[in-house]
């Protein structure tokens, strides 16, 4: 299994994931055009993606869904309640519906989805296995849920949300509102609560972690980065550490 990660941040979102003989994309928060660039960067292209896969409906997360639709003939995973919001930007495509806590398969994939605490939709989380290797994907959730923790237990790559430094978020000058939501249960997760959910489920096992979604105002990738590495550097833990980017493809990460 091996994933790449197209784009991530608060201004957009998507990642590459294979296995076998099967693609899946997860979200689709820049543009079509980007996608397809960043496929091709990856050494594929659109025909060859076999399902994408919804966190939730957010723009971030589904900006060049409805573009994409219409190249890409292939089914939108997402969660029951999230379809009508999609349905209006492609109303023409083919949806799955996913269950959390329910695990389906998807080509060379079994997919289960998660349920995560973000202020959307019917929000989703993923690990996706095969191969013997399982793959957790965790953005947009403002706080670790009890499902999570047994859910992620054991992967071998976590892709895991780690959106804003608390004193550069209260630094912003932000409404105060704006940051009561991004730092509450319903909003996203700070790089110290990255790194307590990886206190939690570190295992010898655990190889590769990918900081994502950073805030480009509230955080910055070396500080995300260094947050993460004290808690690994505490925990002696080998995993090798990576932080996705807005402009810049992360290539393959493989396992």
């Amino acid at each position: 299994m091996k994933i790449a990660v197209l784009a991530s941040s608060s201004r957009g979102n998507a990642s590459v994931i294979t296995a076998g003989e099967t693609t899946l994309l997860v979200d689709a928060g820049i543009s079509a055009r980007r996608i397809k660039l960043g496929l091709e960067a990856c050494g594929l292209s659109l025909g060859d993606i076999h399902g994408i896969c919804i966190t939730h409906e957010h723009t971030d997360h589904v900006g060049g869904l409805a573009v994409l639709s219409g190249k890409v003939k292939t089914k939108i995973y997402c969660s029951r309640y999230l379809r009508a919001d999609l349905k209006s930007l492609a109303p023409d495509a083919t949806y799955a519906f996913l269950e959390p806590g329910t695990e389906v398969r998807i080509g060379d994939f079994t997919v289960l989805p998660i349920s995560v605490s973000h202020d959307a939709v019917d929000p989703l989380g993923y690990v996706f296995k095969a191969d013997g290797v399982r793959l957790g994907y965790i953005t947009d959730t403002g706080c670790i849920t009890r499902t999570m923790i047994p859910a992620l237990q054991g992967v071998q790559v976590l892709y895991l949300e780690s959106n804003y430094d608390q004193d550069m978020l209260y630094d912003s000058g932000r409404p105060q509102d704006l940051i009561g939501r991004i730092e509450g249960q319903w909003g996203h997760l700070s790089n110290a609560q990255a790194g307590e959910f990886v206190r939690q489920i570190a295992h010898r096992d655990l190889r590769h972690i990918i900081l994502a979604h950073l805030s480009p105002e509230c955080n910055t990738p070396d500080c995300a980065a260094a947050a993460m590495q004290a808690v690994l550097d505490d925990l002696h833990h080998p995993a090798t550490l990576h932080v996705a980017r807005q402009a810049e493809l992360l290539p393959w990460v493989q396992v």
